[in-house]
């Protein structure tokens, strides 16, 4: 009894590992003629657009109860005044 329940086990791990190797093999099919699409119609010049879901927003700031400066660019010193007279 016990030998045929880890058969079974067995089995139904065979099974869902299958299912799952055939699942993403579809999805890769999928991907690939569609990056194969895109890269003929970019050969023939159009340019693609990136779909809105695919464009992801920088997350907010965590910290509680503190306010997240912007982070400034790198501000130019100021440069010494030429001496009088120097060229």
């Amino acid at each position: 009894m016990l030998a045929l329940a880890i058969n079974l086990l067995f089995a139904i791990a065979a099974v869902a590992a299958m299912l799952s190797l055939v699942d993403s093999a579809m999805k890769a099919r999928r991907a690939y003629a569609m990056l194969m699409r895109e890269r003929a119609l970019m050969g023939a010049g159009f340019v693609m657009q990136v779909d809105p879901h695919e464009v992801r927003l920088r997350a907010a700031a965590r910290h509680s109860g503190t306010a997240m400066m912007p982070r400034r660019s790198s501000m130019q010193r100021p440069q010494p005044a030429l001496a009088r007279g120097a060229a």
